[in-house]
């Protein structure tokens, strides 16, 4: 009886192993933006999928390199980060700031292609073979062409709320003026009616050098490694089986959304936070009356700052009656004040995690913000460039912080924005709030992901999920040939009307005149 059921339990292991090496799949996964901020985020993502027993290469600027994982191979990309440029850019010029990034992601593109490593891999006749590919989708379109070269389905992942030429390209609604076009958002809601003329203005101009020069650019890059017969890079862009968008509703601002985008967001964010090294805990513990934690994360350094608004900062902190811990990169601070720690690198989740913690001063990071409202410390923002502005503005709108401008703050408006944050308890009840609903949301977010993965690899697509806009000709969208079709027929109706009123009010006046005037002729 025992050996029978040793017997049994022996092939029911067997089976078991069977099926687990029958559902693993072997994944491409390639994220070209060489930003620790987003490659984290995908960093969990493939993680997790190996935990799954699926194989995974990843072509990642930020290579773990670590010899415990199996079936996890890195190849290493960071030399982009010699070629990455990091700029105050202003959103409300976004069409010159693309016009420098266009640049970039082709070069960046392009050095990718060319890795030895890496091409290989996708070479012909390299008899490699992949079920998948994962592609951070950005403004990289020649990297699709993988998708056709491995006849695989191809996942998008984006880091934040998604491009406008992603939403296009998908058959998102097109809202120009709605706050999650974080490109064209230059000024909080509600928008004037010359602000939204404006707003639509600039994204058909963007959409239009996208289209006829950024993707041309980038299939002559896709031809030079993959052949001169290559399908349309719009086309495979088009059919993406789906998008994982890293944006939460709680932090975000809603909008309608096609079935192919679906939300990530907090993988990156420890359950449990590591222990602070000594030296830092020892400051943080002697905060008795609270300290502040300023970083403007790992692209936007505080060391790039201009001296006027370093000073600034210095001058704001030193008024504090509170301890200030500073991600400041460089060896000196000029007139630190004795309160100011800086330190050139910090473990942030669990410096935000610390009970002394009284305001995070930041730039307004989309992972950052899902730490600090996983935390529950309210915010002071200070927005640099990209998505910052829409996600600080999101969370001054939920009561859980305060903005200040970066170019025209004083150390006035800094001392008074901290200390006001930091000793009216409504930001910090408000950011609790906000830490349980974001919490409730994101629990099941992971594996909503996974399962959706496995879906793709099993069916080969999603088809079925196909929004037929996205193949509408831009000026069927919403309508819009509708919408002038029935804006002329109008004016010209009204025109005619007014025409031929015109012209019967002229024959009535000249009607009733004429009698008089014969009855004048008459008399004389």
């Amino acid at each position: 009886m025992v050996a029978r059921r040793t017997i049994v339990a022996a092939i029911i292991c067997i089976l078991n192993c069977a099926v687990e090496f029958i559902d693993c799949y072997r994944i491409l996964c390639i994220c070209p933006r060489a930003s620790i901020s987003h490659q984290v985020v995908f960093r969990s993502f493939t993680l997790a999928l190996n935990k799954r027993g699926h194989e995974i290469i990843f072509v990642t600027s930020d290579p773990m390199n670590d010899p415990t994982l199996k079936n996890y191979t890195e190849i290493d990309i960071s030399f982009l980060y010699k070629s990455n440029y990091i700029t105050v850019l202003d959103v409300k010029d976004w069409f010159g700031s693309f016009y420098k990034l266009s640049g970039m992601a082709n070069l960046q593109t392009d050095q990718i292609l060319q890795h030895p490593e890496f091409r290989k891999i996708y070479t012909a006749g390299s008899n490699e073979n992949f079920d998948m590919v994962l592609l951070e989708m950005l403004y990289w379109p020649a990297l699709f062409v993988l998708g056709k070269r491995f006849d695989a389905p191809v996942i998008g992942l984006s880091p934040m709320g998604l491009t406008m030429n992603v939403q296009y390209v998908l058959g998102n609604p097109i809202m120009t003026s709605h706050p999650s076009n974080w490109e064209l958002y230059s000024k909080s809601p509600p928008l004037t009616f010359w602000d939204r003329l404006g707003n639509f203005v600039s994204f058909w101009r963007f959409l239009h050098y996208y289209k006829n020069n950024h993707v041309t650019e980038q299939a002559a890059i896709a031809r030079k490694y993959f052949g001169e017969d290559i399908p349309d890079l719009e086309e495979l862009e088009k059919n993406v089986s789906l998008v994982f968008a890293n944006q939460q509703t709680p932090i975000s601002f809603s909008r309608p959304e096609v079935r192919k985008i679906v939300e990530i967001a907090g993988f990156h964010v420890s359950p449990q936070s590591k222990p602070l090294p000594k030296d830092i805990k020892k400051i943080l513990d002697g905060a008795t009356q609270g300290f502040i934690y300023m970083s403007l994360g790992s692209n936007m350094k505080s060391s790039m700052l201009s001296n006027e608004t370093r000073n600034e900062l210095v001058a704001a902190f030193s008024k504090l009656p509170y301890e200030v811990l500073w991600k400041f990169e460089n060896d000196v601070l000029p007139d630190k004040p004795k309160n100011v720690h800086i330190l050139k690198w910090t473990p942030q989740q669990a410096v935000l995690a610390h009970p002394n913690l009284k305001v995070f001063v930041y730039q307004g990071g989309l992972q950052s913000t899902e730490e600090t409202v996983s935390h529950g410390v309210p915010v002071v923002g200070i927005p640099t460039w990209g998505d910052q502005r829409m996600q600080i503005d999101k969370m001054v709108s939920l009561g859980v912080g305060k903005k200040l401008e970066l170019r025209t703050m004083n150390r006035n408006e800094i001392e008074e924005a901290i200390r006001t944050v930091a000793s009216n308890k409504r930001y910090k009840d408000e950011m609790v709030k906000l830490s349980t609903l974001l919490k409730e949301n994101s629990q099941h977010l992971l594996e909503n992901a996974i399962w959706w993965t496995e879906q793709v690899l099993r069916h080969k697509g999603t088809s079925h999920l196909h929004s037929i806009t996205a193949d509408d000709p831009w000026y069927r969208r919403q309508d819009m040939d509708l919408i002038v079709f029935i804006s002329v027929g109008t004016t010209v109706v009204l025109i005619l009307i007014c025409y031929v009123s015109h012209k019967l009010l002229t024959v009535i006046i000249s009607a009733w005149k004429s009698p008089s005037l014969d009855r004048k002729k008459k008399w004389k």
